[in-house]
């Protein structure tokens, strides 16, 4: 039976990390990577597989296809690659494609508007899946695609959202009340952070791709439903609901911020899952970020344990 693609909802979608053997040989762990993938998911979460997070520019074509995502990370520095690895993740049965900007050459086409554009158009043209544009300066030697660029890469009919890791609330609000978006039946446009979830989802932004929700899973969704609560029946109540959740939210996703991908793993490995280091050249977490992470997340985590009992499921460990 041929795989149908499913349209994708709004809501909270996480990046997951992307699980690794012991230094030296750091191979691909499929075992521990259901299992975070099964914890996640059963949270009520959409997956997202190598993203930043994930270690995208550590993974191999061969090794991308072995993991089958809902939505795909696949840009790389070319054209002719990505549009390549949107076919592969096609193959695997993703139902979405997410393209980071190329950063490598950025000092020929930082300020290109027509070759950015006429990257993004092309890739969707080839795409056997709808294509999310991925916006995150940080990781792309400062490129960042304003929302003029934005609305006319999303003229294309291939092309069915964004995620924003910009931090500009207002760029997301242009974007998904703009006639390109509009023009699709289901445009998404998503921050790359869950501490902007409440405000992005207050100006039309529709849910979160958050890295945080690798631990914290069932905390994003029910901010994510209370803020959905605040939106379509606004009152004192329901907003004061959300901004407690969000708050609660906004200082995890600052400590995992601090962390890295290499906190991020420590934090798995200590509480949930052996997910292994991080890919070198990157590094451990070193003792003083443990520390850290261990202080910072502690309200955080208490609220995951408790919705986790509630719910039934595998608790934290202590």
């Amino acid at each position: 039976m041929t795989y149908q693609i499913q349209p994708l909802p709004g809501g909270v979608y996480v990046p997951l990390v992307t699980p690794f053997t012991p230094s030296p040989e750091e191979d691909l762990d499929l075992e521990a990577f259901k299992k975070v993938a099964l914890r996640v998911a059963s949270a009520g979460c959409g997956l997202v597989v190598l993203g930043t997070g994930g270690e995208a520019s550590h993974v191999t074509a061969s090794e991308r296809i072995r993991l089958t995502p809902i939505i795909a990370g696949t840009g790389t520095g070319s054209l002719y690659e990505t549009k390549q690895l949107c076919k592969d993740a096609a193959a695997a049965g993703a139902d979405a494609a997410i393209v980071l900007t190329p950063g490598f050459f950025a000092g020929a086409i930082a300020k290109d508007r027509t070759a950015l554009k006429q990257y993004f158009h092309e890739i969707a043209s080839a795409s056997p899946i709808p294509v999310m544009v991925y916006n995150f300066p940080a990781v792309t030697a400062g490129i960042d695609l304003d929302s003029d660029l934005l609305e006319a890469i999303a003229e294309h009919p291939n092309i069915v959202g964004a995620k924003l890791t910009c931090g500009s609330i207002g760029k997301g609000a242009r974007l998904a009340s703009s006639a390109a978006a509009k023009s699709h039946k289901n445009f998404h446009v998503f921050p790359g952070l869950g501490d902007m979830l409440l405000p992005s989802m207050l100006v039309g932004m529709t849910g979160t791709i958050a890295g945080s929700g690798n631990i914290f899973p069932r905390l994003l969704v029910q901010t994510y439903k209370s803020a959905q609560e605040a939106v379509q029946s606004p009152s004192k109540e329901t907003l004061s609901k959300a901004q407690e959740l969000q708050a609660l939210v906004s200082r995890a996703d600052w400590a995992f911020m601090k962390g890295g991908i290499g906190g991020t793993k420590w934090v798995l490995r200590r509480y949930y899952d052996d997910v292994g280091e991080a890919r070198r050249p990157l590094q451990p977490a070193t003792q003083a970020v443990q520390d850290m992470l261990e202080k910072e997340l502690r309200d955080a985590l208490d609220w995951e344990r408790k919705a986790e009992r509630e719910a039934g499921v595998q608790i934290a460990r202590e």
